[in-house]
């Protein structure tokens, strides 16, 4: 009998990450996604389905949001999943709600007066936070229909969305915005023209004491004013919460919890403290590097195994999730063989994943991190075995004044820039304790040595390097090329040259001449000719939109959305002015960013402040 296939999904997820002020935020925030699809896995295992995707559902954590089914569902089994997955959010947030409503009866006022709270107002904006935060989404094939048709069906499903947005009263928190600030008055007074402002701020502020005093400020800083899917993200990781909401689960026979799994959840919701990843101490000011990033174009490989027949299709999807479960399970439990001396993967979840490096009593130097995400690419992602898609990372170079959800969104930010340049790259920012940034975007192959060596053939290269001290047949990655007139590697001398020339307007739109003469100064003549020819500019792809090569300015359609490959369009696109202008661009970001990533000293607290400091 021919399979039936069933896609499953829900939303909003990207915007539920990235709602995040604090790693316990971000990791709470996952890790309510995982627990989530995990749910669905074992509803529909429970009414028969086998899971085809996302592989290893007895590992929690880092489960995949679009679930792949095989077998018989009818309407009813699929409104069962779905009424699991409610039911298991509902949990979840009754949990969090039940906790606060026990432990905190009374706050203490500015005055010292004692407020008794009277938790019957937000209940509702509660229950409506259990009914409407998700959309669930389901589509089935036709027996006979291969995976990619069932995927076709559910966008099709998606695009007639039906979701109920919830309105809101009164002050809004002061990270969403639009979601009002979860505290027991909530919903009160349902006309906020009538509140007055102050006692309500002060009752705000007597509630978010009282629960940083009861939780401790790693927990809840008492000058925050959090939203409830906030609240939740942040206490779902307490120890007497995840209990409560174990003891919901089976109360409710929701899934078939084995111990095992009450275990893994007690060990996933119990994440080591956070505590040590602030980075501002009293006497040493450390800067940090953060980096976000996932894998590259997962729906076009989809679509590329589609061309296959279905039971193929099956099988290279199967083991496509359980290649990326595996690397993200052992980098999160391995960390210590994938990181450098100290560093903390916050979540790996499949081909997602957020972490840190630093030093836990001293500054990290930039460049041992920059060393690090070099290899990236060839040592961590393809490790053990080579991966069918790409990675992109942002990484961010923070200032210890930086607060965490300024960083947070910096990082989502410059895995965004990586992506939308071209994928297959890396986006580097440096963030300032003033706010202000500077980023530079690069394909990997300019720094990871094994993706060069690959390549190559391509260049055509004499590799007769021609600056005295460089090894011959050989070439350095871009950083390592790096020489300075003095045959030193001070990266100060090229910093000044392209203040200098900026500050005369040598750089402009219609030619790239000085930035390639600067290329060759500095980087040497094999670079010079990797720069000046075109055809390494731009990403190449097959006929699955899969790319073949990652260029250094990417995907040509950012310049042109209408973008063919073919010989007039491409010789438009080189002589394009914007295109001139945005490589002028790349090369001062370069020299921008390159003076801060390639300081390797590790006793000071702050980086070397260049000449003309961009604060």
């Amino acid at each position: 009998m021919a399979p039936t296939y069933h896609i499953i999904t829900f939303a909003p997820i990207q915007d539920f990450i990235t709602k995040s002020r604090k790693l316990r935020d971000l990791y709470g925030s996952s890790y309510i996604l995982s627990f989530l699809s995990w749910i669905i896995c074992l509803a529909a295992k429970n009414q028969g389905c086998e899971i085809i995707s996302p592989a290893r559902i007895n590992v929690t954590q880092g489960m995949p949001n679009q679930i792949v089914l095989r077998g018989e569902l009818s309407a009813d089994q699929i409104s069962i999943i779905e009424q699991t997955f409610n039911q298991a959010w509902t949990c979840l947030v009754n949990s969090c709600r039940e906790w606060i409503e026990k432990h905190i009866q009374t706050s203490q006022d500015s005055q010292g007066n004692t407020i008794k709270w009277d938790y019957n107002f937000w209940k509702r904006d509660w229950q409506l936070w259990a009914n409407y935060s998700w959309e669930f989404f389901h589509a089935s094939g036709k027996p006979g229909e291969s995976i990619t048709q069932a995927r076709q069906k559910l966008n099709q499903v998606k695009y007639a969305r039906n979701w109920t947005g919830i309105n809101w009263q009164g002050e809004s928190s002061t990270l969403s915005g639009s979601d009002a600030i979860a505290y027991p008055l909530l919903g009160h007074n349902l006309n906020s023209r009538h509140d007055n402002y102050q006692p309500q701020k002060q009752a705000v502020r007597s509630f978010y004491h009282s629960l940083s005093q009861l939780l401790g400020e790693s927990f809840i800083d008492p000058r925050e004013e959090l939203s409830i899917p906030e609240l939740t993200k942040r206490l779902i990781t307490h120890e007497e919460i995840r209990n409560s909401l174990i003891e919901h689960l089976n109360q409710l026979n929701l899934v078939n919890l084995e111990a095992d799994a009450i275990q893994q959840l007690k060990q996933d919701l119990n994440p080591d403290s956070f505590g040590e990843l602030n980075r501002h101490n009293p006497t040493e000011n450390y800067w940090t590097g953060w980096f976000q990033g996932d894998g590259d174009n997962a729906g076009k490989y989809f679509q590329k195994l589609a061309q296959l027949d279905a039971r193929l299709e099956q099988e290279q999807l199967t083991q496509f999730s359980t290649k990326m479960r595996d690397w993200g399970k052992q980098l999160y439990e391995k960390q210590e063989e994938y990181l450098p001396p100290k560093g903390r993967i916050i979540y790996a979840g499949g081909d997602d994943f957020f972490g840190v490096l630093y030093h836990p009593y001293k500054q990290i130097s930039p460049r041992r991190c920059l060393d690090w995400l070099a290899g990236f690419k060839s040592q961590i992602w393809h490790h053990p075995e080579p991966k069918e898609i790409t990675p992109s990372v942002g990484f961010v170079w923070a200032g210890s004044q930086v607060p965490q959800r300024d960083i947070l969104q910096h990082c989502h930010l410059a895995e965004q820039a990586a992506k939308k340049t071209g994928r297959d790259r890396i986006a580097f920012r440096i963030l300032f304790n003033s706010g202000n940034y500077m980023e530079w975007v690069c394909p990997w192959w300019l720094l990871d040595t094994q993706e060069l060596t690959s390549l190559l053939p391509r260049f055509s290269l004499s590799l007769q390097q021609q600056k005295p001290g460089r090894d011959r047949d050989t070439l350095k990655n871009l950083i390592n090329s790096y020489q300075d007139r003095e045959q030193g590697d001070n990266w100060t001398h090229f910093y000044q040259d392209i203040a200098t020339l900026q500050s005369r307007h040598a750089f402009n739109n219609q030619t790239i001449d000085i930035a390639l003469a600067l290329i060759e100064i500095y980087f040497g003549s094999d670079w010079k000719t990797i720069f000046a020819n075109p055809q390494n500019w731009w990403n190449l792809y097959d006929e699955y939109e899969l790319p073949t090569f990652t260029g250094i300015l990417g995907d040509p359609k950012q310049f042109n959305p209408n973008y063919q490959e073919n010989p007039s369009m491409r010789e438009a696109l080189n002589s394009d002015p914007k295109v001139i202008d945005t490589f002028n661009q790349w090369l001062i970001n370069l020299a921008n960013l390159g003076f801060y990533l390639t300081d390797d000293h590790e006793s000071i607290s702050k980086p070397k402040i260049p000449v003309s400091h961009p604060d």
